[in-house]
């Protein structure tokens, strides 16, 4: 069921309030005019007609731009299935690094270098802890960068198999992962590294950019302790892959998430409460200022948000091979990779893409609708449909 509202609407409505307001960089000038004329006219699209009962339909494109609510499933799902022959039969352990909110400011200011150090520190914390059990281990890590209110909040989710390889290439399994109860490693030993590492790298990389950190927010960041939580996720490698996609391709917020956009100009929406036990609740701010809150999570442009480290590296696919050997598990050859097309998979998710929604038969494409012809990149505009 689609939903009533969605961040579109807001944008269509409000985008040009929240420009004249805020100066908005490239990036998020650019995701926005492709948020707003996401499964527009201005996209392009097709006109389908079923064969049975003559039922036309008209459907336009996506924008596929990676912060829209609307364009997620395909990529998620399309993603999934390049995990498969990557996934182990082993326990995944879900890590997530955090870093203290003094040092937010510092990575509004440098997005690029600090969430780049994000994922160096929480590789190299990992990396050490797997080496002082004599392993190479490996990890997926995925950047968020908001918190259930849509507030800034920096974060990495890091899915980390239960083991490693040693210097001999022979697969091994830490002793603590055998029990669900147990925790990848000792978290308050990770948050303490990590800490460390995150505040030396970042150090070293805004020094290139001639860039200090003021004494006082290192004694702030070295003063707090960082949160690092660890937990098994669920078990199965199917459960491990729906896992894993769910963060992969969450935006900040999503459309069934707004409850309420008024004639006045004002948004509500829905978020959990984690503070109170996950308590649902409902926030209620301007439009500009719901805006200012979602472009705050506009990624720099070509920054990779999903980055995969160690044994999992996209480099280290033979180690992959010779672990599923190890474990007997059955493993999906390049060669032999199914490689489905999106009908395929929204037909396997029981999602009614091409059929006909009043007999359900496949309808045919009779007409292609060219797209309209794009404002230029840097200029882009914020479209409002008559």
């Amino acid at each position: 069921m689609r939903p009533k509202y969605e961040v579109a609407d807001i944008i269509r409505g409000y985008g040009e309030a929240f420009f004249s307001r805020y100066k908005a960089v490239p990036q998020v000038r650019n995701s926005f005019a492709a948020m707003a004329s996401c499964r527009t006219a201005k996209m392009g699209g097709h006109v389908q007609v079923c064969p049975e009962c003559g039922e036309i339909r008209v459907s336009y494109n996506s924008c596929r731009d990676r912060h829209c609510p609307k364009c997620q499933n395909r990529e998620r799902e399309q993603w999934i299935q390049a995990r498969k022959e990557e996934v182990l039969p082993v326990k995944y352990f879900h890590v997530v690094f955090t870093v203290p909110d003094c040092l937010h400011p510092l990575a509004m200011s440098s997005q690029r270098i600090f969430y780049g150090c994000m994922f160096h520190a929480a590789w190299e914390t990992l990396d050490k802890f797997f080496g002082s059990k004599g392993l190479k281990g490996g990890m997926t890590s995925i950047l968020h960068t908001w918190g259930s209110n849509m507030s800034y909040h920096p974060h990495l989710h890091c899915i980390v198999p239960g083991g490693g390889l040693d210097a001999a290439g022979k697969w091994h399994t830490l002793t603590g992962c055998k029990d669900a109860r147990q925790y990848l490693f000792p978290v308050q030993a990770l948050s303490s590294v990590f800490r460390a590492k995150m505040m030396a790298l970042l150090t070293k990389c805004l020094a290139k950019e001639n860039i200090t950190i003021l004494q006082n927010i290192r004694k702030k960041a070295f003063g707090k302790g960082w949160v690092v939580y660890s937990r098994p996720p669920a078990k199965g490698v199917n459960q491990v892959l729906e896992y894993i996609g769910r963060y992969a391709y969450r935006v900040a917020i999503s459309n069934s998430r707004i409850k309420e956009i008024s004639p006045e100009g004002m948004v509500t929406y829905d978020y959990k409460d984690y503070r109170h036990n996950g308590v649902h609740k409902q926030m209620t701010l301007t439009a500009v200022d719901f805006l200012h809150l979602f472009s705050m999570h506009i990624l720099p442009s070509a920054f990779v948000r999903i980055r995969h480290y160690g044994i999992l590296a996209p480099c280290n696919r033979d180690k992959i091979r010779s672990i599923q050997e190890q474990l007997n598990c059955e493993r999906i050859l390049p060669e032999h990779r199914e490689k489905k097309s999106w009908m395929q998979i929204c037909q396997e998710q029981g999602w009614n893409t091409g059929k006909c929604p009043c007999c359900g038969c496949d309808m045919l494409t009779v007409e292609i609708i060219p797209p309209r012809s794009p404002p230029h990149r840097e200029n882009a505009t914020i479209l409002t449909l008559q």
